[in-house]
């Protein structure tokens, strides 16, 4: 069983504890609102660690993430690029400032007594940015940042990095980068494997793009 059935299933019985509270309620006021507060608080608690939990992916020993298509835009320094994410949404198009485009991520690792139980390790896409070679500009350009993922109410990332206690199951403290040049008509496909983000280049431009590249 992974770990998403798992929280469905721990979030519907929690639903289903909260229906037998109200029905408590009706024979026992106190002992039955009380119940009903508890029950409510745990719920709504599980519920927001679910949700914040499944907008993470599955990270399997490769993983194709995002695909990445880069098009030329009349200033020499902006370039419109489009990343498609692979989870059924609609390619999205940004503005990018610079000469290189960067992808951040989070990853979550389970630990060997988690591993064990067949857990996936987990990945988000955190955010899109242009970036510069050169070290003034990147220091003193204009800089573009675009929010791939929205953080849900409870950020369990945060939560586990500041707990001494889930480290033993899980490692939070994995953040990553990729980033290549920005070319007129370049395709890559950004992996995620064991060691990372990666970065394949997908059509001639691509590859010219990077075998040309000084960084």
């Amino acid at each position: 069983m992974t770990l998403d059935y798992i929280l469905i299933l721990i979030s519907a019985l929690g639903l289903l504890l909260c229906l037998l509270a109200v029905l408590r309620l009706r024979r026992h006021l106190f002992s039955g609102s009380l119940a009903v507060i508890l029950t409510f608080v745990f719920t709504a608690g599980v519920i927001l660690v679910s949700k914040d939990v499944l907008s993470y992916r599955n990270l399997a020993d490769e993983t194709m993430v995002a695909r990445v298509f880069v098009g030329a835009n009349q200033d020499a320094k902006q370039f419109l690029v489009s990343v498609d994410t692979l989870n059924g949404q609609p390619l999205q198009s940004y503005l990018l400032m610079g000469d290189q485009w960067q992808i951040d991520s989070r990853v979550m690792r389970w630990q060997l007594p988690a591993a064990r139980l067949g857990f996936d390790n987990l990945y988000r896409l955190e955010r899109l940015l242009g970036r510069y070679a050169d070290i003034e500009n990147e220091r003193n350009a204009p800089r573009t940042v675009y929010l791939l993922s929205l953080s849900e109410p409870l950020d369990v990332w945060d939560l586990l990095r500041s707990n001494d206690f889930f480290h033993k199951w899980v490692e939070a403290n994995y953040g990553n980068a990729v980033f290549a040049p920005m070319v007129d008509g370049a395709q890559f496909g950004v992996y995620l494997g064991r060691s990372g983000l990666f970065i394949r280049p997908e059509n001639p431009i691509a590859v010219k793009a990077l075998r040309n590249w000084p960084a």
